[in-house]
């Protein structure tokens, strides 16, 4: 995270070198514009902290040492993410234009309902391809 000086559009800096609190207390920092001496802080809660510490994020220094704090976050998601959508049994389905269609004759506060229930009914059943029939299935099983 970065602050920036609105007037002088220029990225501010930190009054203080590396403080890192103990855990479960406030940080409390300073930054300041090099070129108009504008100064904000910046005060995070104990539970904000306490998730930086375990990170290991070293707050303060120049930019130059700067590394993506979050970057074993980022990537840990991106592989959660990737993992996620290879095992999306829904990107296997194929929906007729029929299902489509009556899909969409729905009513827009229960359609997304209406939608996963016949997913997840197409997925217990093994079946890739939902039709007309399918659909007719999953009314009878529901009460529709």
């Amino acid at each position: 995270m970065k602050f920036l000086c609105v007037p002088c559009d220029v990225q501010m800096e930190t009054q203080t070198d590396g403080i890192m609190p103990e855990e479960n207390k406030n940080l409390a920092m300073k930054f300041k514009c090099k070129n108009c001496g504008h100064t904000i802080a910046m005060l995070t809660n104990k539970f904000e902290t306490e998730f930086v510490s375990k990170l290991g994020v070293q707050m303060g220094g120049s930019s130059a040492e700067v590394q993506a704090p979050l970057s074993v976050v980022s990537s840990s998601l991106a592989q959660a993410k990737e993992e996620l959508s290879k095992a999306n049994p829904e990107d296997n389905l194929v929906w007729t234009e029929e299902a489509l269609d009556r899909i969409k004759k729905v009513p827009f506060f229960v359609r997304n309902m209406a939608r996963k229930t016949v997913i997840n009914f197409a997925i217990e059943k093994g079946v890739t391809l939902i039709d007309g029939k399918l659909m007719d299935e999953v009314r009878e099983k529901v009460g529709m």
